[in-house]
């Protein structure tokens, strides 16, 4: 079993029967003239002013609240009845294999970890919540449907929150079978899952590992005995990790949009989350973690983390309800063949005639394209012109839909490419006289780009296209 830290205290006496096998870790007494954090203290957030926040926590009238802790400034706090108190003298939560799990509403998390319990007996967990710029810890009391954070004299409220979870106990990360405890010296465990093969064609198991207090994954090569992560740009050796074994998962591609059944793995030190993810490299298949936002993979190699931005995603198959509700189906066609069957009809010219949605390869770019099959044309717009296109890749069979598009990116946009320069391109559609034309948006722009007329036309108020 991995143990990342050492018991200071036992934790029985607030621990849920089902963590038993959860990893080790510790509350260390900490007083705020300290100013600086124990070691492997587990970080919440950043204060407004950017200072780093982590998990404690105090007594108060005979119960122990999550408390925030910023040792930069030499203070923490926890929130009773609707006001922030100062505690001088804290415990610090140290360990490692913690992660934070969206939630809200009183809902709490498989693996939440426990802090303590109100006189009545309700248990309080620990949670965390976006406030005026900061991302405060808390505590939850699930009956009250909210996380309360200490914030500026105050207790304040929120319904919606993250929970702090044993991150070997997420619900994500159950996908039907176990992570398995191994060592790179020993044997793989049976029935860990094979995620790719080295250069040289050596097999490559997935496993995971904690380092720093992240759950990052990681390259397992047991005929090398070897274990390597990728972490701050580089790759490190582990001795120790787990593999996942027995369960029912499986490699797809990666189309731009978070399948609904995708595994997590943990968040970043950015608080971005990761998922499992592979890709080609060098003559190999190696997996790695894939970071929510950005939407690239970083593989270890060659000891360095290597970006790639076509990859396989992990997703979890043993619940049919949550298969992967699509995959997305470009079909090659030409101006001068019939558009495909089940192709995705997006609009409507200036004279009514009908416009599909089609994708393109111009000057390195993978671009939006209008497909108006009635007269025969595809074209595309860049740098401010329209340009015909021969040939192109129409989507077809896609369970998608149009939203308004106010600025920000939705998280399940459907990505149809990048420009030569790495920046994602998503697809939209707007209204401009007369018609309802698809074009791309870029994240960076924040507007949606048409072609009509041989010109690029900027448009504000658009639509983009997402997965149902």
């Amino acid at each position: 079993m991995i143990r990342p830290g050492h018991r200071h205290e036992p934790w029985n006496a607030f621990r849920d029967h089902e963590l038993s096998d959860s990893p080790v870790y510790s509350w260390v007494q900490w007083s705020v003239t300290s100013g600086v954090p124990p070691a492997t203290a587990v970080q919440a957030g950043t204060d407004t002013d950017g200072s780093p926040i982590f998990v404690g926590r105090a007594t108060h009238y005979g119960t122990t609240l999550p408390a925030k802790v910023i040792p930069i400034r030499r203070v923490a706090y926890v929130s009773y009845d609707g006001i922030e108190i100062f505690k001088p003298n804290v415990e610090v939560l140290c360990g490692l294999g913690f992660t934070w799990v969206p939630s809200g509403r009183g809902h709490i998390p498989k693996g939440a970890v426990l802090c303590g319990s109100m006189a009545s007996g309700e248990p309080i967990y620990i949670g965390r919540a976006h406030h005026d710029g900061s991302v405060t810890p808390g505590k939850i009391i699930p009956k009250h449907g909210s996380v309360y954070i200490p914030y500026g004299g105050y207790e304040h409220a929120h319904p919606e929150y993250d929970v702090l979870v044993d991150a070997r106990k997420s619900q994500k990360q159950s996908v039907g079978g176990k992570w398995v405890s191994a060592e790179s010296k020993g044997p793989v465990p049976i029935g860990a899952l094979v995620a790719g093969n080295d250069s040289d064609g050596t097999q490559i198991y997935l496993g995971r590992v904690y380092r720093h207090g992240l759950v990052l994954p990681a390259k397992v090569i047991p005929r090398k005995q070897m274990c390597h992560v990728g972490d701050e740009g580089l790759e490190f050796e582990m001795t120790e990790y787990e593999a996942l074994c027995h369960a029912n998962v499986a490699w797809v591609p990666f189309r731009g949009v978070y399948p609904i059944n995708a595994i997590e793995c943990g968040l970043d030190r950015n608080g971005e989350k990761l998922y499992f993810g592979r890709g080609h490299y060098n003559g190999s298949l190696t997996p790695g973690k894939i970071l929510e936002c950005s939407k690239i993979l970083k593989i270890p190699f060659n000891f360095k983390e290597i970006p790639l931005r076509e990859f396989d995603i992990l997703v979890d198959n043993s619940d049919p309800k949550n298969q992967c509700s699509q995959t997305l189906n470009w079909q090659p066609c030409t101006n001068k063949s019939p558009i495909a069957g089940k192709a995705l009809l997006v609009g409507y010219d200036s004279d009514q005639s009908p416009i599909y949605l089609g994708r393109v390869k111009f000057e390195g770019n993978q671009l939006p394209a209008k497909v108006i099959p009635r007269k025969g044309l595809c074209r595309t717009g860049y740098r401010g012109k329209e340009y015909d296109m021969t040939s192109y890749e129409a989507l077809c069979n896609a369970r998608v839909t149009w939203v308004p598009f106010r600025g920000v990116i939705p998280s399940r946009a459907i990505v149809c490419g990048r420009t030569q320069w790495g920046e994602t391109v998503y697809v939209g559609r707007g209204s401009y006289k007369g018609s309802l034309t698809p074009g791309r948006i870029l994240e960076n722009e924040k507007v949606l780009k048409i072609p009509y007329e041989w010109n690029e036309i900027a448009i504000r108020d658009a639509e983009i296209l997402v997965e149902i």
